[in-house]
């Protein structure tokens, strides 16, 4: 399932209906996964760890640091707690929906 921010998706809602909208955002419940990308449907976190130890290999090359971070894909074991936001096109001006990654039915 290939899918990105700004495209158009099926998911199920949260009284389990077929619904379609828009991918705002995505996001995890889970505090080391702050800062977040979506790319052909794989979920990355921005890892602090990958970012420290990039930034050390650059200092020791003498080389500018980076300014953005490492993004690293969502390990399997922690799916279950990444959830994109949609806006619902039954619902354009409502609040999005918080859908967990796996109910995209693209």
């Amino acid at each position: 399932m290939m899918f990105n921010i700004g495209d158009e998706i099926n998911y199920k809602n949260v009284f389990d209906e077929a619904s379609r909208g828009t991918i705002l955002s995505v996001s995890s419940d889970m505090d080391s996964y702050e800062v977040m990308e979506l790319k052909d449907g794989v979920p990355y976190y921005a890892s602090k760890k990958l970012t420290a130890a990039e930034n050390k290999r650059r200092k020791a090359a003498k080389k500018s640091v980076l300014s953005t971070p490492v993004f690293a894909p969502v390990k399997p074991k922690n799916m279950k707690s990444v959830f994109i936001e949609v806006l619902s096109i039954n619902t354009p001006k409502g609040w999005p929906d918080y859908v967990p990654i796996g109910d995209v039915v693209v």
